[in-house]
């Protein structure tokens, strides 16, 4: 990035959007907001930055071949010197956002885990589902669930299979039988990614990877990339375990929740991919504490317990702060006296500017705010009341 540059994150908005060219396809667009000014939104922008660091290190293809070929596209969207700015800006980033969230390890890693499965066996009902069956809009409230959640769903496991790469003993054979149950055991139709896709057509959805990131809001960026820098920085390898100790094993109860919720609300939805979970995640739990968590800990001890320890406190962290700005925005529309439901069009093809609710709403005027794909507030100083996570956009 320019050195002498006084916006060094307009610097990079510049780049990513030259290096996705005109009208790409949503593979290989890795542009990113320019926000100027506003410090309500810096952290927002970064925070979209730094899921282009994570998302530069996956193969990414279009679902058809553009019409100037692919592989002019393909080089320009890994393009080295556009690479090899994304790597450099990457740890200032990952220091400022995501560092300061990681919690130090403790305690004795079996109490831990006996602890854990009784806290989230014996949870309440899931919050979000249970609003949504009271709730008018639910089918609009579910659809930006679905888009807030496609950030990491959408590639499922790509994150974690970074972290089965390497050598290290018989527990990595566990985690890849894992990840290979991720990734459908070779079998393209049951590939955890692709269930999420037919659940998101069934809502009427675009399925592609990347296609709504205009719409993704600070939380549920944040959740990417806690969960990418645990991944892809190898130094976090026992917190890389305690991630999946504790998201398998949370995953059963939401994963039941959601399955149970589409069955009862929206019959003819496809609620595969959360029926899977609900099942294979028994196995994936067991398979967590008797050959990865147990074995590790025997050979590395009481700091590699502390480790795991402190990746599964992160995670349940970074996965409730999620939930609880999901439910916010949503109840925070349903409240707002100008709110039309519903969005209409292609995703990427109009970027208004975004805000927050801290931004000066008042300079708006008559302009509207679209959150998320919930619909669009007509009085734009409805939407001082929502989160301060939350991410609009202006529409003229």
């Amino acid at each position: 990035m320019n050195a002498v540059s006084h916006d060094p994150l307009a610097d990079l908005a510049a780049i990513l959007a030259e290096g996705s060219g005109q009208a790409p396809s949503a593979a290989f667009d890795a542009r990113i907001d320019v926000v100027g000014e506003d410090p309500s939104l810096q952290a927002f922008v970064k925070h979209q930055a730094l899921m282009r660091c994570y998302q530069a290190r996956y193969v990414l293809l279009p679902d058809e071949a553009p019409a100037g070929g692919v592989l002019s596209a393909l080089r320009r969207h890994y393009d080295e010197a556009r690479l090899a700015t994304l790597a450099e800006l990457r740890p200032r980033l990952e220091a400022e956002l995501i560092a300061p969230l990681a919690p130090a390890g403790a305690g004795d890693i079996e109490t831990y885990v006996a602890a854990m499965l009784a806290e989230i066996r014996s949870a309440r009902e899931n919050a979000f589902t249970g609003f949504l069956a009271g709730a008018d809009h639910r089918e609009d409230h579910y659809r930006n669930f679905l888009v807030q959640s496609s950030p990491d769903l959408l590639a499922e496991a790509s994150a974690s299979a970074l972290g089965v790469i390497g050598e290290y003993g018989e527990p990595q054979s566990a985690l890849f039988r894992i990840l290979i149950d991720e990734f459908g055991y070779g079998a393209p139709a049951k590939k955890h990614s692709v269930l999420y896709r037919a659940t998101m057509r069934s809502f009427g959805l675009d399925d592609a990877y990347n296609g709504y990131w205009p719409w993704f809001d600070t939380e549920a960026l944040a959740l990417h990339n806690a969960i990418h820098w645990l991944f892809q920085n190898p130094r976090n390898f026992f917190r890389q375990v305690g991630f999946l100790l504790h998201a398998e094993t949370a995953y059963q109860r939401s994963t039941l929740a959601h399955h149970r919720y589409l069955r009862e609300f929206h019959p003819d939805a496809d609620a595969r991919y959360f029926g899977e979970h609900a099942h294979i995640d028994l196995h994936h739990t067991r398979m967590m504490i008797d050959e990865a968590v147990t074995p590790l800990v025997a050979k590395f001890g009481a700091e590699a317990g502390a480790e795991i320890i402190a990746g599964a406190e992160l995670t349940k962290a970074a996965f409730a702060s999620a939930g609880e700005h999901l439910l916010g925005v949503s109840e925070a529309f349903a409240a707002a006296g100008s709110a039309t439901w519903g969005v209409p069009g292609e995703p990427r093809e109009a970027l208004g500017r975004p805000v927050t609710p801290a931004s000066d709403l008042s300079a708006l005027g008559a302009a509207r705010v679209q959150v998320g794909v919930l619909g669009v507030l007509t009085d734009a100083q409805d939407f001082a009341a929502f989160p301060p996570a939350a991410i609009g956009r202006v529409l003229a």
